[in-house]
Protein backbone atom coordinates (compact mmCIF):
# COMPACT_ATOMS: atom_id res chain seq x y z
CA UNK A 1 0.00 0.00 0.00
CA UNK A 2 1.59 3.19 -1.08
CA UNK A 3 1.70 5.70 1.69
CA UNK A 4 -1.07 8.65 1.82
CA UNK A 5 0.09 11.73 -0.08
CA UNK A 6 -0.53 15.46 1.64
CA UNK A 7 0.01 18.85 0.70
CA UNK A 8 2.41 21.38 2.22
CA UNK A 9 -0.44 23.49 2.75
CA UNK A 10 -2.76 20.44 4.07
CA UNK A 11 -0.06 20.09 6.52
CA UNK A 12 0.00 23.22 7.74
CA UNK A 13 -3.65 23.70 8.05
CA UNK A 14 -3.85 20.39 10.28
CA UNK A 15 -0.66 21.36 12.70
CA UNK A 16 -2.07 24.53 12.55
CA UNK A 17 -5.10 23.67 14.09
CA UNK A 18 -3.77 20.95 16.39
CA UNK A 19 -1.69 23.23 18.32
CA UNK A 20 -4.28 26.09 18.67
CA UNK A 21 -6.65 23.30 19.88
CA UNK A 22 -4.02 21.79 22.32
CA UNK A 23 -1.26 24.05 22.73
CA UNK A 24 2.70 24.03 21.47
CA UNK A 25 2.45 20.19 24.07
CA UNK A 26 0.23 18.57 21.56
CA UNK A 27 1.74 15.10 20.45
CA UNK A 28 3.01 15.00 16.70
CA UNK A 29 1.20 11.51 17.01
CA UNK A 30 -1.96 13.50 17.28
CA UNK A 31 -1.14 15.48 14.34
CA UNK A 32 0.26 12.63 12.47
CA UNK A 33 -3.34 10.90 13.05
CA UNK A 34 -5.68 13.95 11.95
CA UNK A 35 -3.30 13.55 8.11
CA UNK A 36 -4.02 9.94 8.53
CA UNK A 37 -0.36 9.48 8.23
CA UNK A 38 1.99 7.87 10.21
CA UNK A 39 4.36 9.48 12.36
CA UNK A 40 7.87 8.90 10.50
CA UNK A 41 5.81 10.61 7.31
CA UNK A 42 5.35 13.53 9.16
CA UNK A 43 8.98 13.60 10.80
CA UNK A 44 9.81 13.41 7.02
CA UNK A 45 8.39 15.99 5.78
CA UNK A 46 8.85 18.32 8.53
CA UNK A 47 12.24 17.57 9.81
CA UNK A 48 11.15 18.07 13.68
CA UNK A 49 7.96 19.03 16.03
CA UNK A 50 9.34 22.70 16.32
CA UNK A 51 9.69 23.73 12.66
CA UNK A 52 6.07 22.29 12.15
CA UNK A 53 4.83 24.59 14.56
CA UNK A 54 6.64 27.67 13.47
CA UNK A 55 5.76 26.86 9.77
CA UNK A 56 2.11 26.49 10.60
CA UNK A 57 1.46 29.48 13.22
CA UNK A 58 4.12 32.17 12.46
CA UNK A 59 2.70 35.01 10.50
CA UNK A 60 3.47 35.67 7.02
CA UNK A 61 6.52 38.06 5.61
CA UNK A 62 3.58 40.24 4.34
CA UNK A 63 0.62 40.18 6.04
CA UNK A 64 -2.40 39.87 3.51
CA UNK A 65 -4.04 43.30 3.60
CA UNK A 66 -1.11 45.75 3.09
CA UNK A 67 -1.55 44.62 -0.44
CA UNK A 68 -4.94 46.60 0.36
CA UNK A 69 -2.85 49.64 0.82
CA UNK A 70 0.03 49.36 -0.99
CA UNK A 71 -0.50 51.16 -4.31
CA UNK A 72 -3.37 53.36 -2.37
CA UNK A 73 -4.35 55.50 -1.44
CA UNK A 74 -7.01 55.38 -4.27
CA UNK A 75 -10.04 58.02 -5.78
CA UNK A 76 -12.98 56.01 -3.53
CA UNK A 77 -13.71 57.97 -0.64
CA UNK A 78 -11.43 57.95 2.06
CA UNK A 79 -13.88 56.61 4.68
CA UNK A 80 -14.66 53.43 2.13
CA UNK A 81 -10.84 52.36 2.15
CA UNK A 82 -10.14 53.10 5.54
CA UNK A 83 -12.88 51.07 6.33
CA UNK A 84 -11.40 48.46 3.75
CA UNK A 85 -7.98 48.33 5.54
CA UNK A 86 -9.23 48.12 8.65
CA UNK A 87 -11.32 45.04 7.66
CA UNK A 88 -8.32 43.14 6.30
CA UNK A 89 -6.27 44.49 9.50
CA UNK A 90 -9.08 43.28 12.21
CA UNK A 91 -9.01 39.65 10.16
CA UNK A 92 -5.53 39.19 10.16
CA UNK A 93 -5.14 40.24 14.05
CA UNK A 94 -7.89 37.48 14.41
CA UNK A 95 -6.68 34.69 12.92
CA UNK A 96 -2.76 35.90 14.20
CA UNK A 97 -3.59 36.10 18.27
CA UNK A 98 -4.16 32.85 19.29
CA UNK A 99 -1.26 31.33 16.99
CA UNK A 100 1.21 34.01 18.28
CA UNK A 101 0.06 33.03 21.68
CA UNK A 102 0.91 29.39 21.23
CA UNK A 103 4.20 30.00 19.70
CA UNK A 104 4.91 32.64 23.11
CA UNK A 105 3.92 29.49 25.01
CA UNK A 106 6.06 27.20 23.21
CA UNK A 107 9.53 29.61 24.52
CA UNK A 108 9.95 30.64 21.05
CA UNK A 109 11.98 34.04 20.29
CA UNK A 110 11.75 36.23 17.52
CA UNK A 111 14.73 34.87 15.96
CA UNK A 112 13.22 31.37 15.87
CA UNK A 113 10.34 32.48 13.74
CA UNK A 114 11.88 35.16 11.58
CA UNK A 115 14.03 34.21 8.55
CA UNK A 116 17.51 36.26 8.59
CA UNK A 117 17.14 39.45 7.25
CA UNK A 118 13.75 39.54 7.39
CA UNK A 119 11.61 42.90 8.72
CA UNK A 120 9.49 41.77 11.14
CA UNK A 121 5.82 41.99 10.18
CA UNK A 122 4.50 44.45 12.83
CA UNK A 123 7.36 46.58 11.56
CA UNK A 124 6.52 46.31 8.16
CA UNK A 125 2.98 46.61 9.03
CA UNK A 126 3.79 50.12 10.56
CA UNK A 127 5.71 51.15 7.70
CA UNK A 128 3.35 50.20 5.34
CA UNK A 129 0.37 51.83 6.89
CA UNK A 130 2.47 55.22 7.81
CA UNK A 131 3.54 55.53 3.72
CA UNK A 132 -0.54 55.21 2.77
CA UNK A 133 -1.19 57.97 5.44
CA UNK A 134 1.85 59.94 4.31
CA UNK A 135 0.24 59.80 0.36
CA UNK A 136 -3.26 60.64 1.61
CA UNK A 137 -1.98 64.01 3.05
CA UNK A 138 0.23 64.84 0.33
CA UNK A 139 -3.15 64.37 -1.94
CA UNK A 140 -4.72 66.92 0.16
CA UNK A 141 -7.27 64.42 1.23
CA UNK A 142 -6.48 64.07 4.58
CA UNK A 143 -5.09 66.37 7.40
CA UNK A 144 -2.45 63.72 8.97
CA UNK A 145 0.19 65.98 10.74
CA UNK A 146 2.12 62.60 12.52
CA UNK A 147 1.41 59.99 9.81
CA UNK A 148 3.85 57.48 12.34
CA UNK A 149 1.62 58.21 15.92
CA UNK A 150 -1.64 57.92 13.36
CA UNK A 151 -0.84 54.59 11.84
CA UNK A 152 0.33 53.31 15.50
CA UNK A 153 -2.67 54.37 17.03
CA UNK A 154 -4.93 52.39 14.13
CA UNK A 155 -3.19 49.61 14.27
CA UNK A 156 -3.02 49.54 18.01
CA UNK A 157 -6.56 50.23 18.55
CA UNK A 158 -7.48 46.82 16.43
CA UNK A 159 -4.70 45.08 17.52
CA UNK A 160 -5.40 45.67 21.73
CA UNK A 161 -9.01 44.59 20.89
CA UNK A 162 -8.12 40.77 19.86
CA UNK A 163 -5.22 40.67 22.49
CA UNK A 164 -7.90 41.55 25.22
CA UNK A 165 -10.37 39.44 23.77
CA UNK A 166 -7.62 36.57 23.66
CA UNK A 167 -6.10 37.23 27.07
CA UNK A 168 -9.11 37.63 28.63
CA UNK A 169 -11.80 35.73 27.23
CA UNK A 170 -14.96 36.04 28.38
CA UNK A 171 -13.61 39.11 31.01
CA UNK A 172 -12.40 40.90 28.26
CA UNK A 173 -13.73 44.21 27.48
CA UNK A 174 -16.66 43.81 24.93
CA UNK A 175 -17.09 45.72 21.35
CA UNK A 176 -19.96 46.31 19.85
CA UNK A 177 -20.71 44.51 16.91
CA UNK A 178 -20.10 48.13 14.63
CA UNK A 179 -16.67 48.34 16.01
CA UNK A 180 -15.17 48.84 12.59
CA UNK A 181 -17.14 51.24 11.55
CA UNK A 182 -17.03 53.28 14.91
CA UNK A 183 -13.48 53.28 14.45
CA UNK A 184 -13.31 54.36 11.14
CA UNK A 185 -15.31 57.22 12.14
CA UNK A 186 -13.66 57.94 15.33
CA UNK A 187 -9.99 58.08 12.85
CA UNK A 188 -12.03 59.77 10.34
CA UNK A 189 -13.40 62.34 12.28
CA UNK A 190 -9.89 63.32 12.99
CA UNK A 191 -8.09 63.39 10.20
CA UNK A 192 -11.13 64.37 7.72
CA UNK A 193 -9.24 67.66 5.77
Amino acid sequence: MRPRQFSDEELHATARQCFLEHGPGVSTSVIAAQLGVSQAALFKRCGTKQALLIEALRPPARPPWIEIVDGGPDERPVPEQLREVVEGIDQFFQKMMPALSVLHAAGLQRSDILCDGEVPPPTLSHRTLTQWFQRLHAQGRARISHPQSTAMAFLGAIHARHMLRHMLGEHGPKTEPEFLDNLVDVFWTGISP
